[in-house]
């Protein structure tokens, strides 16, 4: 687990100008109700996203992808894998927010069936955070 924690660390620096702690990602993966996904490519973790399921409603926290693996598909191949795993723990619904001028992100949530919500304006010191849920299909 530890060494699992620090490449998705080393992930979080590349991938995130507001990156998560070493201890925040710890905590995170030590709690219960988180939920991650992981894609490999040999050794290497390429990519990742964590979220967390409470009671029937799921959150998408994170997503990143290394960016030597990027426009592989791996950040969809994460979000069929969280959304499953989301499924299986009794979520009916995926939420995520994604700063307003996050083009790539957006592009990707709304081609997975997410549905904008809700604007926080000024969420971010410097942006709008959106607000998007999907709802997760039941395939019982």
């Amino acid at each position: 687990m530890e060494v699992f924690c620090e490449k998705l660390c080393e992930l979080e620096r590349l991938c995130f100008e507001d990156s998560w702690t070493a201890e925040m990602l710890a905590e995170q993966l030590k709690n219960p109700l988180t939920t991650v996904a992981a894609q490999y490519i040999g050794e290497e973790v390429a990519g990742y996203a964590v979220g967390r399921v409470a009671a029937d409603e799921g959150e998408l926290f994170r997503i990143a992808v290394r960016p030597e693996f990027r426009r592989r598909h791996i950040a969809e191949k994460l979000l069929a894998e969280l959304h499953e795993k989301m499924r299986l723990r009794g979520a009916a619904k995926c939420f995520l927010e994604v700063r307003s001028r996050n083009a790539p992100a957006i592009a990707l949530y709304e081609k997975h069936g997410y549905k904008k919500i809700a604007v926080r304006k000024n969420y971010y010191k410097d942006d709008d955070a959106v607000i998007y849920v999907l709802e997760l299909e039941n395939k019982c």
